[in-house]
């Protein structure tokens, strides 16, 4: 089992960016604000994506399952086929990688 400790303040930011990653790429596609608003949410976007390309394609699925789908543990176990184990440490695995991606840990 690997490593993914992290403060938990930085857990919870993190986890909620990639909870809201869908829609805040709709918000940002609509948004008519100011450049520099613009500019923080495309690369916090950025660097989201960036660590969900270089997933392989089992992590890749279980991530957007969670993230993007928003199953639950159980709700993924069934309609995907991702086990408990894979489903926490697929979550554990991405929210660190985009923490470190983000420069916060």
């Amino acid at each position: 089992m690997n490593n993914y400790k992290m403060a938990w303040h930085i857990r919870q930011y993190v986890k909620k960016e990639l909870m809201d990653y869908k829609k805040n790429k709709k918000l940002l596609e609509n948004y008519n604000g100011d450049t520099r608003t613009i500019l923080l949410a495309s690369t916090r976007l950025n660097k989201i994506e960036c660590v969900l390309d270089r997933l392989n394609k089992e992590d890749r699925e279980a991530a957007e399952a969670i993230f993007i789908e928003q199953y639950s543990q159980c709700g993924a176990e069934i309609a995907k086929g991702i086990s408990k184990r894979a489903y926490y440490n697929c979550m554990n695995k991405v929210i660190y990688l985009v923490a470190k991606e983000m420069d916060l840990i």
